[in-house]
C-alpha cells in the first residue's frame, strides 16, 4: 500500500496539462497552492477543485471525486 506524500506546499505552482480536461479533452490549467488545487479548462470553461497527490518519481495524480447535485 502506497502512502501519499502530505508535504505542505509553501508556494503557488502552475502547470498546464495538455489534453487533461475530462469533459472536452482540452488543455487543463492546474494551480496548486498551500490551500489546495484548482483547475480550469479554457475551451469548455470547466472549473474544478481536484484532489492532488504526489506519486512515485515526482509524478502527480489528479483525482476528480464523483459528486452529486
Amino acid at each position: 500500500m502506497r502512502t501519499p506524500d502530505t508535504t505542505v506546499l509553501e508556494s503557488v505552482r502552475d502547470v498546464s496539462l495538455p489534453g487533461g480536461c475530462i469533459l472536452c479533452g482540452g488543455d487543463l490549467a492546474l494551480r496548486v497552492t498551500p490551500g489546495g488545487a484548482r483547475t480550469v479548462c479554457v475551451p469548455c470553461r470547466w472549473i474544478s477543485s481536484p484532489d492532488v497527490e504526489r506519486g512515485e518519481e515526482n509524478a502527480i495524480q489528479i483525482l476528480h471525486p464523483a459528486a452529486a447535485a
